[in-house]
């Protein structure tokens, strides 16, 4: 089992990323492409992942994650910062994790989506389409993701993750 110190680690990782994506709107380079080299370093040293699957875990995850994130890159649904979180969060966790902290921190955008439509009919305005259409990025999903993998993570047996058979 992973160490918790390690597992604290990568919370204070995330926890520095949904600051940064919150705040500034931005996933500073040193973070996410620094978690990539040291995941890197990390398989070489110890033939495992951070978290501990195989390599091929987190290779499949890598493939994944720019699958899942190329399309909306393209068409400027996520910011660079935010595909290369994922890919960074593949690389530290495997493709279980991966997988369940897309669709978690997906699900929890639309749902905040959906209350703040509900709640505020203003943002309907065709001023805030005008917002919307300049290309201006109004979510942080890197913030989303990462508080996502947090959830994943010290939680594992909730998703019983030990028993998927990817």
């Amino acid at each position: 089992m992973l160490n918790s110190l390690w597992i604290l680690a990568l919370c204070m990782w995330a926890g520095m990323i949904v600051f940064y994506d919150l705040t500034q709107r931005l996933i500073p380079n040193a973070l996410s492409l620094g978690a990539i080299v040291f995941a890197l370093v990390f398989m070489l040293l110890f033939g495992q992942s951070y978290y501990g699957p195989p390599i091929s875990s987190a290779f499949g995850g890598l493939a994944v994650a720019f699958l899942l994130t190329i399309p909306g890159y393209a068409t400027h649904s996520l910011g660079g910062g935010d595909v290369k979180l994922l890919m960074a969060i593949s690389l530290l966790c495997g493709l279980k994790v991966v997988l369940l902290t897309f669709v978690l921190a997906s699900l929890s955008v639309l749902a905040i989506v959906l209350l703040v439509w509900y709640f505020s009919p203003r943002l309907a305005s065709p001023s805030w389409m005008n917002y919307l259409e300049r290309g201006r990025r109004n979510i942080p999903f890197g913030a989303a993701l990462a508080a996502s993998m947090v959830v994943v993570v010290l939680f594992p047996g909730l998703w019983e993750i030990e028993s998927w058979q990817i």
